[in-house]
């Protein structure tokens, strides 16, 4: 059923779920840094192995903890409150795909063909609508500064099209470090990856490509300040059934951090 009232949306709140993290590692100021590899509330995930293709994903070890599904019953976003020992902005994502086994030493086109996302896109189809791609370090990285590209087809389902890093990739990146991969003009969304390069040797290491839509931003204006946003304040968007809630931090300054929060779902 549809939540059309604050009483209907109250009554339909899930309890809370933890989430504490310190991110060890030292973070760059502006670039994302994936929360899904560090212990705590969740726990760690460990890295994907389903290859190049990737494997669609409902669940996975170390994501958020989601609602079962319920027939009849939509899950909204009730509330997402946190604070960090630095400022910055935490993001919520659902993530549908992610893949392993790319060369990062190699600067030649390397073939993906991804496989199917789940129907989580924004409209809750397969078409990819909102459905970004980022790259997420899963074992420290050596001393090479790449550049990224990836030819994908968009929501549209216009194929050949080519996405580039938003941000080029830096020396010695930690387990975590993410990496967004920017769209084509008038584009909206990815249904599927065809291929992805490397300008340049990232001489060790090992990454994934992710599939995510964003869920929800919330701003960390100063440390140790907590912030929320709640079903009114960020427009109660909608999750899906089978979404694997995961965290990317964008921190404000050059520093390791700790950040604790709760996250609540509505599901009525």
């Amino acid at each position: 059923m549809a939540i059309t009232t604050l009483d209907q949306l109250i009554a339909a709140m899930l309890p809370p779920a933890t989430i504490a993290k310190a991110a060890t590692p030292t973070l760059v100021a502006g670039r994302p840094h994936s929360l899904f590899y560090l212990a705590g509330s969740p726990g760690a995930a460990v890295a994907p192995t389903p290859g190049l293709a990737g494997a669609a994903l409902t669940s996975y070890a170390g994501q958020l903890p989601f609602p079962a599904a319920v027939s009849g019953r939509n899950v909204h976003l009730a509330r997402l409150s946190a604070q960090a020992t630095i400022a910055g902005s935490l993001v919520l994502c659902d993530r549908l795909w992610h893949n392993s086994g790319l060369s990062l030493t190699s600067t030649a086109a390397q073939t993906i063909n991804s496989v199917a996302w789940p129907a989580r896109d924004a409209n809750g189809a397969t078409d990819g609508e909102r459905v970004l791609i980022g790259l997420e370090v899963t074992s420290a990285t050596g001393s090479g500064t790449p550049a990224f590209s990836m030819s994908y087809t968009n929501s549209q389902g216009a194929a050949g099209r080519t996405g580039t890093g938003v941000l080029n990739g830096v020396a010695s990146s930690p387990i975590g470090a993410f990496y967004p991969l920017g769209l084509a003009a008038g584009d909206t969304g990815v249904r599927s990856v065809q291929s992805f390069s490397l300008s340049a040797s990232w001489t060790s290491g090992a990454a994934s490509l992710v599939a995510y839509r964003e869920i929800a931003r919330l701003e960390l204006t100063a440390a140790h300040v907590p912030s929320a946003i709640d079903a009114i304040t960020s427009g109660m968007p909608r999750l899906y059934d089978g979404s694997v809630p995961f965290l990317l931090f964008i921190p404000s300054a050059t520093t390791a951090s700790n950040i604790v929060g709760q996250v609540v779902f509505a599901q009525g």
